[in-house]
């Protein structure tokens, strides 16, 4: 456990660590879609794998203000933060490996006991920059990357709140001058003749979409807001605005970019940008893209998305390789399998330990 200084602004007690933004379930539910029908390979979703991209920028926001909020209570106990975690990720994670492996067994996916090593140590992503294939297993880069930032993230926030003696406002200079850095290490990979597939798996390339989140959680935190049910900020422009701003992040999945780089470079930061207005979106006051994200099917989605993530990619490539995913028939099954795969996990393998997850919260 650390004990730092309170940041300025941060909210008595903590006590709004219990607020739940239905909204944010459904942008992480837009998300989700954007993955899933990219790979279920449906006509205007070319570039729909730019939902991760999102997942990181909203990770990053949520797991911050989790941090934040315990700094505001004068400590953060890392034990809890990874015990939370762990309750939250790794029981349906295990269950995924362990299936996909036993798959494997019936249906030569190739490389997929590769990727459950490397999935089960978090350095998926880093197997997928040496170009090592991991099969059934391919999708969890993207879960790699984060456990690896979450590994240090917590302790370099509380170095630099205790640096800044509670600063938020240093905090926030420090914490964009590292996602600067990150974002230049991209650029670098390029001048110095990097491959694509570094750039694009490493943890120091896509850390400065984490740490955007990030940054957005310590800027709302510094205005002595962040957590409330119904943020004052913005203005009566926030709802329009940002509703076009979903549609622009639509339109940008249907367009695939013509090069990689320039997808790096160019796209990851417009939608890292549209992310971070639509967050804004979500947790401030009443407002129109606040009531379509949180229109109730949506935010139903949100809530089983980790364990929609984890299984739609398996189950997709087992129907592709034996129906193939080019006819709708196809793909529709391959969708009704991964939804009844997902409400089953959800009941049956997540919800126990996310009740154990809630009780060491209350407590």
């Amino acid at each position: 456990m650390a004990v730092v200084p309170s940041p300025a602004g941060a909210p008595a007690g903590g006590g709004s660590s219990s607020v739940h933004v239905p909204a944010l379930d459904g942008l992480r539910a837009v998300a989700l879609l954007l993955v899933v029908l990219f790979h279920a390979r449906i006509p205007g979703f070319s570039n729909g794998d730019l939902g991760v991209d999102v997942f990181f920028v909203l990770s990053g926001f949520l797991i911050s203000g989790i941090l934040l909020r315990s700094a505001g209570r004068g400590r953060v106990s890392y034990a809890d933060f990874y015990r939370r975690r762990a309750l939250r990720l790794l029981p349906a994670y295990l269950t995924v490996l362990i299936v996909c492996v036993l798959t494997d067994l019936l249906h030569d996916s190739g490389g997929t006991l590769k990727g459950a090593a490397t999935s089960f140590f978090y350095v998926s992503n880093w197997a997928a920059a040496a170009g090592v294939g991991t099969g059934l297993l391919a999708h969890t880069w993207s879960l790699s990357i984060e456990e690896q930032f979450y590994l240090l993230w917590p302790l370099v926030l509380v170095a630099l709140l205790g640096r800044a003696r509670g600063d938020l406002g240093r905090v926030a200079r420090s914490v964009l001058l590292l996602a600067v850095a990150s974002y230049l290490s991209v650029v670098a990979c390029l001048l110095l003749g990097g491959s694509v597939e570094l750039a694009w798996n490493a943890t120091t390339s896509r850390a400065f979409e984490l740490l955007a989140g990030c940054l957005l959680a310590v800027v709302l935190q510094r205005r002595g807001v962040a957590g409330a049910p119904a943020l004052r900020i913005g203005s009566r422009a926030t709802g329009p605005v940002s509703l076009l701003g979903l549609l622009a992040l639509l339109v940008v999945a249907s367009h695939d970019p013509w090069n990689p780089w320039v997808e790096m470079l160019v796209q990851w930061p417009v939608v890292v940008a549209l992310t971070v207005l639509l967050i804004v979106a979500c947790v401030a006051g009443p407002n129109l893209t606040k009531t379509v994200l949180g229109w109730a099917p949506l935010v139903a989605v949100g809530k089983v998305s980790y364990g929609a993530y984890l299984w739609h990619f398996p189950v997709f490539v087992v129907v592709d390789g034996t129906l193939g995913l080019d006819s709708w028939g196809p793909r529709f099954l391959a969708l009704a399998v991964t939804a009844v795969v997902v409400v089953l996990s959800y009941r049956f393998v997540e919800r126990p330990f996310l009740r154990m997850k809630d009780r060491s919260a209350r407590a």
